[in-house]
């Protein structure tokens, strides 16, 4: 399906802040597999040191890869527990 509506898995953990970190994980918004789409993302963080953080974020446009596409994405976090933490990465690929 080309142009089938889609999502992508992301994971990993939060920059080291405040002494400690905090990891997290989900699902993208589904979004049509069109050239140059974009999905969001809401969410989380994994509670560590007495809180959790909440992020929300747009992801860049799809990057081709070998056998489907992925996308990056990084935001900063609420701000709790005096402090925020930044997420990054990649998204899981989408086999096309």
């Amino acid at each position: 399906m080309p142009n089938g509506m889609h999502s992508h898995r992301f994971m990993g953990r939060t920059t080291f802040n405040d002494g400690h970190v905090h990891g997290y994980s989900g699902m993208t918004s589904l979004n049509p597999n069109i050239p140059g789409h974009m999905h969001y993302i809401t969410g989380e963080t994994t509670f560590e040191d007495g809180h959790i953080h909440r992020y929300s974020l747009q992801t860049g446009p799809s990057i081709p890869v070998y056998g489907g596409h992925i996308h990056y994405y990084q935001a900063a976090t609420s701000f709790n527990d005096g402090h925020v933490h930044y997420l990054y990465g990649y998204t899981s690929i989408y086999n096309q």
